[in-house]
């Protein structure tokens, strides 16, 4: 109910996401998941910090360092979901700092390809027990089932958010 007691407009018609015909509790899970993902965000920024980059340099020299050697600045941008002007921007960054390198891909020269530098390998080292540590507080309340769960109920969200996107975006430009 709002504040003058008329019921509030469901957010969702999936009767799954819907207890005794309201989506208060849908409401309260959207709230957590906003709150979790803006402190995991906080912590993110603190690891980067600490660690002396920036948090976008952070997520991609994370992420260069779980997909190896053969990452273009293309795959990059779209595994990060940003444009190729922001990875060429930042990684530009990255090698100022000697974490970077750019390789040419010899088979197609127009492709540069994304390696970090042994001083990159020896920062990851280095804040590797910090993250540990957070991770093993962040996640505590977890098991080995409820990571499996956790993981494949993302991976199935994160799949369905380009589509909630569009959704909402057309929206937008429906009124205009």
């Amino acid at each position: 109910m709002d504040e003058v007691g008329r019921p509030r407009p469901l957010t969702t018609s999936r009767s799954a996401l819907l207890s005794e015909g309201t989506d208060q509790a849908f409401r309260e899970m959207i709230g957590e998941l906003i709150a979790f993902s803006g402190r995991l965000q906080e912590i993110r920024e603190a690891i980067a910090r600490a660690m002396g980059v920036t948090p976008p340099q952070y997520n991609i020299v994370m992420t260069l360092s779980q997909l190896g050697d053969e990452v273009t600045v293309t795959d990059l941008a779209e595994r990060l979901r940003v444009s190729v002007p922001f990875i060429v921007t930042e990684t530009r960054r990255l090698e100022e700092l000697g974490l970077l390198e750019k390789r040419g891909d010899p088979v197609d020269r127009r492709r540069v390809k994304l390696v970090l530098t042994d001083e990159a390998a020896a920062a990851l080292d280095e804040i590797a027990p910090v993250q540990v540590r957070v991770n093993d507080v962040l996640f505590q309340t977890l098991g080995p089932r409820d990571l499996k769960s956790l993981s494949r109920l993302t991976r199935g969200l994160l799949g369905s958010c380009d589509a909630a996107l569009e959704e909402a975006r057309s929206a937008g430009r429906a009124e205009v």
